[in-house]
C-alpha cells in the first residue's frame, strides 16, 4: 500500500526562512548605511582639502585669498562635475574658479561653502555643506586657514 505523500514547505520551515532572512536584513542594512555615510565623508574631506590647496596656492600668487566674501559652489539637481559651478553670493571678481583648479572629485553629497576674511590678516574658513542623500542631516565639516579641522567627530 503506497501513502499518499505530499510535497512543499510547511508553515514552520516558511517562518524560519523568513526569520532567517530578517536577521541577515537586520544585520546588513545598518552597516551597509554607515559605509555610505563614511564614504560620503571621505569625499567631503578630499574635497575640503583640494580647495585648501587651491586657496593656499592663490595666497602664495597673490598674498591674499581673494576679496572678502563668501562663496558657494553648489553642484544642483541630477549633479555632475560640469554642474558643479560657484552659486549665490559669487562677487563678480570670483578669486578662483574652484570648479576647474580644484578638481573636485566624488559623489557630490555636499556643496562647499569658503568664507574670505580680513585684509591685513588673510583668512578663510572652508566648509562642506551636506545637501544630497543619506548624509543631508550629518555634520558639516570645515578647515580653517590655521589649520584647524572640525568638527571633532568627523574623523580628521
Amino acid at each position: 500500500m503506497r501513502l499518499n505523500r505530499k510535497t512543499g514547505f510547511s508553515l514552520v520551515e516558511l517562518l524560519v526562512v523568513v526569520a532567517i532572512i530578517a536577521i541577515l536584513a537586520a544585520i546588513a542594512i545598518p552597516s551597509y548605511l554607515g559605509i555610505q555615510k563614511k564614504s560620503a565623508r571621505s569625499e567631503a574631506k578630499a574635497n575640503l582639502e583640494a580647495i585648501t590647496l587651491t586657496l593656499e596656492g592663490y595666497m602664495a600668487e597673490n598674498n591674499n585669498y581673494g576679496p572678502i566674501a563668501d562663496y558657494i559652489y553648489s553642484c544642483g539637481d541630477n549633479c555632475t562635475k560640469s554642474t558643479f559651478v560657484p552659486a549665490f553670493p559669487v562677487p563678480p571678481a570670483s578669486p578662483i574658479a574652484l570648479e576647474d583648479i580644484a578638481n573636485l572629485g566624488g559623489g557630490y553629497d555636499y556643496d562647499y561653502a569658503i568664507h574670505v576674511t580680513s585684509v591685513l590678516n588673510p583668512a578663510y574658513v572652508v566648509s562642506a555643506l551636506p545637501r544630497r542623500g543619506r548624509i543631508a542631516s550629518d555634520v558639516t565639516p570645515y578647515i580653517r586657514s590655521n589649520g584647524e579641522r572640525g568638527p571633532a567627530g568627523f574623523g580628521w
